[in-house]
């Protein structure tokens, strides 16, 4: 599985498995409206539009403080 970490995947692992999957998604003509229904939903878990669940948190929280700023 490339996009969705195995239960037990330790770091290193799910760094490479990580990096692979931002690979696929640099070049996908959908990337953006991936992440923004990842980000809409939201996705808790995977590699969506070329953000693991981290990334996506921190986007969401960039755009909700973009919204309240407007």
């Amino acid at each position: 599985m490339l996009f969705f970490g195995p239960d037990g995947e330790r770091q290193p692992e799910r760094d490479i498995r990580e990096r692979k999957a931002k690979a696929v998604c640099a070049s996908c003509p959908v990337r953006l409206e991936c992440l923004n229904y990842a980000v809409a939903r939201p996705e808790k878990y995977g590699t969506w539009g070329g953000l693991n669940e981290d990334e996506r948190s921190a986007e969401r929280r960039r755009r909700m403080r973009r919204a309240n700023a407007a």
